[in-house]
């Protein structure tokens, strides 16, 4: 609320990347003690995540998909990524989501004046 509030440049990502990272931490912390993944996966699945829960809740895949490229500044878990955040992205589609800019449009009762 703050970060979005405050009307900085990112301040509707930030909190979008925050709560993707959070559920990264909890899924591969569930996953390491199943014994499904190894420890040192722990950081691939949080990337993941983040970019997987960006491109649904944006409905913006190859956004997010760059933009966490470029944040952790290597391209091993690109394939990945792509993999996942499409996933996400159709998940979100099947369940009727909205991108986020559209729902708080909505919310907010902003409605465009077309002059014709």
């Amino acid at each position: 609320m703050l970060s979005y509030g405050s009307s900085v440049p990112g301040g509707i990502f930030i909190p979008i990347l925050v709560l993707a990272a959070l559920l990264g931490i909890i899924c591969a912390n569930i996953m390491i003690k199943l014994q499904i993944i190894l420890p040192m996966y722990f950081p691939h699945i949080l990337v993941i995540s983040m970019a997987a829960y960006f491109g649904a809740i944006e409905k913006a895949p190859f956004t997010a998909i760059m933009l966490l490229t470029e944040m952790i500044g290597t391209v091993q878990q690109v394939l990945p990524m792509i993999i996942v955040t499409f996933v996400a992205y159709y998940i979100l589609d099947i369940l009727s989501g909205k991108p986020i800019y559209e729902a708080l449009r909505l919310q907010m009762n902003y409605h465009k004046n077309i002059d014709k």
